[in-house]
């Protein structure tokens, strides 16, 4: 087996296994509440320590340890990435009702579309188990979506076309992996400034306009929701101090943009009742 076949080898068995830690855990639950249940398997120190296992979901004991809150961050996790499904889809949707795309800043999206991609990259690699990190990657593909409709209805039909294949070439090469590990961390790495400046370029752009123009405030508060959700979930699972402090920061400019999307919401109703 040569390095190519083993990465998309990897790659997919990190997503396998969290599909099946969650459904451990789904059996582990209905076990813990059906009296007639007899199963009788762990499971298993991938998803929860075994002795955790026995106390909760044997003993039914709740309170042992940090049992508990293992499982709740582990649900936790997996709440987020169904959560995320809604997170680009306001944005998606509003788009494509209104068929424009004005205010929302194509670079400030690409931006973010490199930072979450290189977080899946990344995550792959380290074997993170996929509820610390599953949400990004239905926000990366949300996000391609939202550039193609960007460019296409700014009247560039060609360019979402080439940006389509030109992405999937370079996630390709990032998720085998075929680049060196050292250019996947250092990626990463710069995940964090540049998903700060793709916020603060949509920030500048809002005060440029004076106005939102087609931002999602549902897409907004969502991000918020996120934000703080994958600092605990983070912190509890992985202690990786980069994916720590990515979520910290991209919850407080987060904050800073729904708050300027409410604030000149306000002010256009204001203006039009005074028109």
């Amino acid at each position: 087996m040569n390095d190519t076949d083993l990465g998309v080898y990897k790659a997919w068995d990190s997503l396998l296994i969290g599909v099946h830690e969650f459904t451990d855990l789904l059996q582990g639950a209905w076990n813990m509440f059906d009296s007639t249940s007899t199963a009788a398997q762990p499971i298993g120190g991938a998803v929860i320590p075994d002795v955790c296992y026995t106390e909760l979901f044997q003993r039914r004991y709740l309170f042992y340890g940090q049992c508990l809150l293992t499982f709740i961050v582990k649900i936790y996790g997996y709440v987020f990435i169904a959560s995320m499904i809604l997170g680009q889809l306001p944005q998606i949707f509003k788009v494509l009702k209104r068929r424009n795309g004005s205010g929302i800043n194509v670079m400030s999206t690409l931006l973010m579309l490199e930072a979450s991609s290189s977080t899946v990259a990344y995550s792959v690699w380290r074997q993170f188990p996929i509820n610390t990190w599953g949400e990004n990657l239905v926000f990366m593909l949300e996000n391609v979506i939202l550039v193609c409709l960007l460019l296409q209805y700014n009247r560039r039909p060609l360019s979402a076309l080439m940006f389509m294949l030109l992405y999937v070439v370079v996630m390709l090469m990032l998720l085998l992996p075929l680049l060196p590990t050292t250019f996947l961390v250092s990626l990463h790495i710069l995940s964090m400034p540049i998903f700060s400046i793709s916020r603060v370029v949509q920030i500048y752009t809002n005060y440029r306009n004076q106005g939102t123009g087609q931002l999602s405030a549902a897409s907004a508060f969502l991000s918020i929701f996120h934000s703080f959700g994958r600092f605990t979930s983070s912190l509890l699972l992985t202690m990786d101090k980069v994916l720590i402090l990515t979520f910290v920061q991209a919850g407080v400019l987060n904050l800073v943009l729904t708050a300027q999307i409410v604030y000149y919401r306000r002010k256009e109703k204001k203006a039009k009742r005074l028109s």
